[in-house]
């Protein structure tokens, strides 16, 4: 059975309700899900054994929020190269955090974010 880790970071709960909602939609495919939130991943064990991540967070003046660059970070320290990912975020009008975080995932972290249709180079 397919493992995968929705990881959230929100500041006004709507991130979280999204990541619950990715969760709910993959385990209704049979897929085993953990749902987490950022101040949960403490050390690279805690992002490791997964076969696919989906990371999100909230858009705060045009940045992802501070913990879920440290989790991007951390991430960095477990090899993620080709796993299948994906980022999501919850905003009110600007929205660059899903995009910054999926551009990490997809150019320093090397993972699938196009299901096999573009390998990370």
């Amino acid at each position: 059975m397919l493992r995968v880790l929705v990881v959230n970071n929100s500041l006004k709960g709507a991130t979280t309700t999204i990541g619950e909602f990715v969760g709910e939609g993959l385990t209704e495919s049979k897929i085993e899900v953990h749902v987490k939130d950022v101040p949960t991943i403490e050390k690279e064990s805690d992002l490791a054994g997964y076969d696919a991540y989906v990371f999100g967070s909230a858009t705060y003046h045009g940045e992802m929020l501070p913990q879920m660059k440290r989790l991007l970070f951390l991430a960095e320290k477990v090899n993620l190269r080709g796993k299948v990912g994906g980022a999501f975020g919850a905003f009110g009008w600007s929205g660059e955090a899903p995009d910054r975080i999926f551009n990490t995932m997809y150019h320093i972290l090397g993972m699938d974010l196009n299901n096999g249709l573009y390998p990370a180079s």
